[in-house]
């Protein structure tokens, strides 16, 4: 309120000596062009602060109240950031969102983005991907003049943002698999000590490294905003997409329920998560052979494609330009994708 309020004063300031400034000079004997000038600048400096005061950024109740949330809460709002300092990006983001509602993909889309530790909303998200695609798109057509490859290297932009987010994911929800045995032995250790389960918790996310303390303290400011403690380490398994932990939550809820040894059976099902996340190396080593040979067999054709593009585009002309041609590419990628997903298919072992 003090910042607007000198704002304020300074351009009824400006206004002021703008409007008297030939008074002035016909008052003091000045230079008939000094003094205009003067004024000029300052009636510029007080239009500009009243802009600024019309549609300058105003700290609302409601901005207030998220400002202090957002202490709590590790989410990007709307309202801050590039995306709030722009209404047409903001207002894009939305309609994205809303977009992903109605096609049922937004909350996959959420939950990539938090297993990623990506700090941006959905509709953000997509906004960063599609303007980056479109750019690459508009650079390609620029220097190649080609729409069907601008179209192209558009999409091909598209699925690498989404494969990208996905890989990071992927990465990072094996990390916290790897890391639950020994999360569950910290809190097991925390309760023969003597701690509640609060604080075996609170332990866990202030000594456990990322993605485990991350997620820990996450649950921890969700139970202190009121949320019981076995409800936010289900919101935890679910985020991160682990039965092994989903397991674990019902094994403290029963307990919770009807009593027993908790720090015992938690070591139990540590020992049981080691043995298992051994056993699965060995199979990932046994299968390392069958998983090398689809990624080449799927990306082989991709890459001469691209190579036979590139050196002699006259020889896919007839693909490229020709009806047979077109449906002989749909018919290949079809193909591809089929056979990409069978032999993965094969080299999976689900443990």
């Amino acid at each position: 309120m003090w910042r607007r309020l000198v704002i304020g004063l300074g351009g009824a300031v400006g206004l002021l000596l703008g409007g008297a400034s030939p008074a002035l000079a016909q008052s003091f004997g000045g230079d008939a062009k000094v003094l205009p000038f003067i004024g000029a600048v300052a009636g510029g400096i007080a239009l500009g602060l009243l802009f600024a005061i019309l549609v300058g950024p105003s700290r609302s109740v409601e901005r207030d109240l998220s400002g202090r949330l957002g202490v709590y809460a590790d989410v990007s709002t709307a309202d801050r950031g590039f995306f709030g300092k722009m209404p047409i990006l903001r207002a894009f983001s939305r309609r994205a969102e809303t977009m992903a509602h109605d096609r049922g993909v937004f909350s996959m889309i959420e939950t990539a983005l938090e297993q990623a530790n990506v700090p941006v909303r959905p509709g953000e998200a997509i906004t960063i991907a599609i303007g980056v695609a479109v750019a690459l798109g508009l650079v390609v057509f620029l220097f190649t003049g080609g729409a069907i490859v601008a179209l192209v290297v558009a999409v091909i932009a598209l699925a690498i943002a989404g494969a990208l987010v996905q890989t990071v994911a992927s990465r990072e929800r094996s990390r916290f698999e790897d890391q639950l045995p020994d999360t569950l032995n910290l809190i097991s250790t925390s309760l023969r000590a003597g701690y509640s389960l609060l604080q075996a918790v609170e332990a866990v996310g202030s000594e456990a490294s990322d993605p485990t303390g991350r997620e820990f303290q996450r649950a921890i400011t969700e139970t202190r905003l009121g949320r019981s403690p076995v409800d936010s380490l289900k919101m935890v398994a679910d985020r991160m997409e682990s039965k092994d932990f989903d397991w674990a939550v019902l094994a403290i809820n029963i307990q919770r329920e009807v009593g027993g040894n908790l720090a015992e059976v938690l070591q139990t099902a540590a020992e049981t998560m080691v043995e298992r996340n051994r056993l699965r190396r060995e199979m990932r080593a046994l299968t390392a052979e069958g998983r090398i040979s689809a990624i080449v067999l799927g990306g082989l054709p991709i890459f001469l494609f691209i190579f036979l593009y590139l050196t002699n585009q006259q020889y896919l002309e007839p693909l490229l330009t020709t009806f047979p041609g077109i449906m002989s590419l749909v018919g290949a990628g079809v193909g591809l994708v089929l056979g990409v997903m069978w032999l993965r298919k094969i080299v999976a072992v689900d443990i």
